[in-house]
C-alpha cells in the first residue's frame, strides 16, 4: 500500500544483462551455423553432399543438449558460448570423409557403395585422431581447481563431447547417406557455376603446388623465413597486455563514497544530493539510479558488501542499453569520477562499470592490490602512504584507496572497577545503558491500517551532546538501597581517537592499497607498479605483495600453462598411438608454435589482451591446429605404402588433400566469425576467444601447407639414409 507519489522500480537487475547475454549468443550461434552451412556448399558445390555435411550439425548439438541435460547443466553464456565454438568444428570430420569419398567416386570411377567404405576407412584413423587431439586438451580440465574450473570445466566439456557426437556422425551416418546420395557428374550436367568453381579450385590446387614444389627444393630458404617470422612476433609480446577477465559493458555503474570518520549523516546524505544532480547533468543515458548512506537495520548492508556508517554513501546506476549510447559504460564512469572527486569532503570514492563475472568470482575487490604485512600500525601506514603516491602517479589506475580508516574520534569510558563492584554495577551494564540512551532500543511496535512500525526509544538530543551528559547518565545498582549510581562517579570519560579496524591475514595485521584501471591492461599496471615498489626501502618485519584481481590472475595464468603443457603431452601421446611412431607427431607439431605467432599478431592488430578467454583459446588451437598436418601426414604416408617415391607421395597428398584442409578450415573460421565481429550484449567476454582462434588458425593453415611436407621430407630422408647405411 504504497502513498500515490511513491513506486517501486527495480535499480540494478544482473539477471537483465544475462538474459540478454544468453539472447545475443543465441542469435550468434544462429548466424555461426549458418555461415558453416554457405561455406560447405561453397566449396561442394552440390545441394545433396552440402546436405550429408550439414545434418552433423543438429546430430552433434542434440548429442550435446542430451549431455547437459543429463549433467543438470542450464542453458548459460558458457554452454552457448562452447556450442558457438564448437559449430564450425563438428563438420570438419564429416568434411574429410565426404571429401574422399566424392574423389573415389569421381577420380576413381567406384561404385557410391563401394566408395564410401573405401572412402570412410582410408581417412577414419586420420580424423579419429584429429578428434582426440582436440578433445586432449581439454581432458585436463576435470582436474583443475578454483577459478579455470569454474569457469571453463563446462566449456571443455561441451566442445568435447560435441565433437565426440561430430565423429560418431562422421563414420557412420555420412557414410550411408554417401552410398546413396553422391553420384558421379556428367560433365555436361555440370552447371555453370559448378565449372566455373572447379576451374578455381583446380588453379588453387595447381598454385599450391607449385609453391610446394619450389619450398621443397629451397627448404632451407623458407625455413630460415619461417624462423625470422616467428622470432619477429615474439618482439610484439612487449605490446602485449593481460587481464583476468575481458571488460563487459554491462551498462550499470556501482559507486561507493566515504566522507571523513566524523561527518554526520546530514552531511553525507548532502553530498549524495550533489552526486545525484551530477548524474542528471553529465549522464542523460541514465534510466535508473538511486543513492543511499547511513545504516541498514542489524547491518545487512555489511553483509552485502556495502560500506555503513554515518559517513558512507553507495550510490548505483542502470544505463539504456548499448545500442542507444555512444559511449560505454567505463567511460561514463571516468566522466563521473572525475567531476564526483571535485566535490569537498569527500575521502575516498569508487566508481566501478560493474561485471556479473567479476561481482561473482571475486567479491567486487579492486583490481590491482598491494598488501603490505606488518604488526607496526605507523611502519605499515607510512609505507602504505608511499604506494598509494605510486599509485597516483601510474597512467590508467583510478581511485586509488588505503584500506585502513583514518582513526576515528571516539568516547571513552574508563570504568573504575573496583568502585563500580562496590556499588553493585557491573561494566557491562554500564555498556547495556549507553547503548540504549545513545543508540537507542526497539520498545514497542505501533500498529495501524494492519502496518506495524517500530518504537524506537533513545536520550533526548539536549541530553546527549557533551562529555558532562554522559556523565550524568544513571546506571542502576544491583544493590536495592542504593538504586543508581551517575556514571561520573564510577568512570572517567575522556576523548579519545581509534582504528575503524584492523584487517588481518593469515593472523598477521595487514592494510591493503588498491586502485581500478582504466584505459589499460591489468597487466600493463601491475608492472608499473611492481617496479616503483621494488624501489622502496621496506624495513624489516614487513613484506609487501600483490592481491585482489592481479592475485586470482596469477594463479588462473598459472592452473592455464599447466593445464598448456599437459595437453601438450597428450596431443602427443594421441599421435604416437595414431601413426606408432615418436617421429612423425614431433613433425606435426612444427605447426604448434606458428599458432602462437597468429594469436600475437591477431592480439597486435585488435588490441585484444591475453585473459583468462584468449588463453583458454590458446589451448584449444593446440588441439585443433594439428587436426590438419594429421590428416596430410597420415595420406603420405598412405601414399608411400603404396608404393609412390618421397616426393611424388608428398605432392599428391597435398594436391588431394588440400580441399578439404581449406574446406575445414574455413568452416572453423566462418564458425567464430560470429564471435569475433558481435557486439551484442557481453560480446566483450567471447570475442576474445573468436579472434584468438581465428589468429592462430589462419597463420597455422598457410604455415602447415608448407613447413610440414619441409619437415616430413627431411625426416624421412634422413631415415631413408639411414636405413641404407645399415643394409650396407
Amino acid at each position: 500500500n504504497l502513498p500515490p507519489d511513491h513506486e517501486i522500480v527495480i535499480g540494478m537487475d544482473n539477471s537483465e544483462f544475462i538474459m540478454m547475454a544468453i539472447n545475443s549468443l543465441s542469435q550468434t550461434l544462429l548466424t555461426a551455423g549458418v555461415l558453416v552451412i554457405l561455406v560447405t556448399l561453397l566449396f561442394l558445390r552440390r545441394v545433396g553432399a552440402s546436405l550429408i555435411v550439414v545434418l552433423t550439425i543438429p546430430f552433434s548439438l542434440i548429442i550435446a543438449f542430451i549431455f547437459l541435460f543429463l549433467k543438470g547443466y542450464t542453458i548459460n553464456v558458457v554452454s552457448l558460448m562452447s556450442l558457438s565454438v564448437a559449430i564450425g568444428m563438428v563438420v570438419d570430420n564429416a568434411i574429410v570423409v565426404l571429401e574422399n569419398i566424392t574423389r573415389h567416386v569421381e577420380e576413381g570411377g567406384e561404385r557410391p557403395k563401394e566408395a564410401a567404405v573405401f572412402g570412410a576407412s582410408e581417412v577414419g584413423t586420420a580424423i579419429i585422431a584429429s578428434t582426440l587431439t582436440t578433445v586432449a586438451v581439454f581432458v585436463p580440465l576435470i582436474f583443475v581447481s578454483g577459478l579455470t574450473s569454474i569457469v571453463f570445466s563446462q566449456l571443455g566439456l561441451v566442445i568435447a563431447i560435441t565433437l565426440g557426437g561430430s565423429l560418431f556422425t562422421a563414420l557412420t551416418l555420412t557414410p550411408m547417406l554417401s552410398s546413396r546420395w553422391i553420384k558421379p557428374l556428367d560433365a555436361t550436367k555440370r552447371g555453370r557455376l559448378f565449372r566455373l568453381g572447379e576451374r578455381l579450385f583446380q588453379g588453387i590446387e595447381a598454385v599450391y603446388e607449385r609453391i610446394l614444389a619450389s619450398s621443397l627444393r629451397h627448404r632451407r630458404r623458407v625455413l630460415v623465413s619461417l624462423i625470422v617470422i616467428f622470432a619477429a612476433s615474439l618482439g610484439l609480446l612487449k605490446f602485449m597486455g593481460s587481464d583476468l577477465f575481458p571488460d563487459v559493458d554491462t551498462g550499470e555503474i556501482s559507486m561507493q563514497y566515504r566522507l571523513d570518520e566524523s561527518a554526520r549523516l546530514e552531511e553525507t546524505a548532502q553530498v549524495g544530493k550533489r552526486i545525484s544532480a551530477l548524474f542528471s547533468r553529465l549522464v542523460p543515458e541514465t534510466r535508473d539510479r538511486f543513492i543511499f548512506c547511513g545504516e541498514t537495520k542489524k547491518g545487512i548492508g555489511v553483509a552485502l558488501g556495502f560500506s555503513e556508517g554515518p559517513n558512507c554513501g553507495e550510490g548505483g546506476a542502470k544505463l539504456v542499453n548499448k545500442r542507444y549510447r555512444t559511449r560505454s559504460t567505463m567511460d561514463i564512469a571516468e566522466v563521473l569520477r572525475r567531476e564526483v572527486r571535485k566535490i569537498p569532503g569527500i575521502q575516498e570514492l569508487k566508481i566501478t562499470a560493474t561485471t556479473p563475472i567479476k561481482q561473482v568470482m571475486l567479491g567486487g575487490g579492486k583490481q590491482v592490490e598491494v598488501e603490505i604485512i606488518g604488526h607496526d600500525l605507523e611502519v605499515t601506514n607510512r609505507l602504505a602512504k608511499q604506494v598509494r603516491e605510486i599509485f597516483e602517479r601510474i597512467p590508467g589506475a583510478v581511485d586509488v584507496v588505503i584500506s585502513r580508516k583514518k582513526p576515528r574520534q571516539e568516547v571513552h569510558v574508563l570504568v573504575d572497577r573496583q568502585k563500580a563492584s562496590s556499588l553493585g554495577v557491573s561494566a557491562a551494564m554500564v555498556a547495556q545503558v549507553l547503548r540504549s540512551n545513545y543508540y537507542g532500543f526497539e520498545a514497542t511496535k505501533y500498529r495501524e491500517a494492519g502496518d506495524d512500525f517500530d518504537v524506537f526509544v533513545r536520550l533526548d538530543e539536549s541530553n546527549r551532546r557533551s562529555l558532562d551528559d554522559i556523565g550524568e547518565v544513571d546506571i542502576p545498582s544491583m544493590d536495592p538501597r542504593i538504586g543508581s549510581v551517575k556514571l561520573g562517579n564510577i568512570a572517567r570519560i575522556v576523548h579519545s581517537t581509534g582504528p575503524v579496524e584492523i584487517e588481518r591475514k593469515n593472523r598477521e595485521r595487514i592494510v591493503k592499497v588498491g586502485a581500478d584501471v582504466y584505459k589499460r591492461s591489468l597487466g600493463e599496471v601491475k608492472a608499473d607498479v611492481e617496479r616503483e615498489i621494488r624501489k622502496l626501502e621496506v624495513p624489516a618485519g614487513v613484506t609487501i605483495d600483490f592481491g585482489g584481481e592481479v592475485e586470482e590472475q596469477h594463479k588462473a595464468f598459472r592452473d592455464l600453462t599447466l593445464l598448456l603443457i599437459v595437453g601438450l603431452i597428450l596431443v602427443y601421446m594421441v599421435m604416437v598411438s595414431q601413426f606408432e611412431s615418436l617421429k612423425t607427431p614431433f613433425v606435426i607439431a612444427f605447426a604448434i608454435p606458428f599458432a602462437f605467432t597468429g594469436v600475437i599478431w591477431a592480439f597486435y592488430l585488435s588490441g585484444v589482451t591475453l585473459s583468462l578467454v584468449s588463453f583458454m583459446a590458446i589451448i584449444m588451437l593446440i588441439g585443433v591446429v594439428v587436426n590438419n598436418a594429421i590428416v596430410l601426414v597420415d595420406y603420405t604416408n598412405i601414399l608411400r605404402a603404396r608404393g609412390l617415391p618421397l616426393y611424388d607421395a608428398i605432392k599428391q597428398a597435398g594436391r588431394h588433400r588440400l580441399r578439404p584442409v581449406l574446406m575445414t578450415t574455413f568452416t572453423t573460421l566462418f564458425g567464430m566469425l560470429p564471435l569475433a565481429l558481435s557486439r551484442g550484449d557481453g560480446a566483450e567476454m567471447w570475442r576474445a576467444f573468436g579472434i584468438t582462434a581465428i589468429g592462430g588458425l589462419s597463420l597455422s593453415t598457410l604455415v602447415t601447407l608448407v613447413l610440414v611436407p619441409i619437415i616430413y621430407s627431411l625426416f624421412e630422408r634422413r631415415t631413408e639414409r639411414d636405413e641404407k647405411g645399415e643394409a650396407i
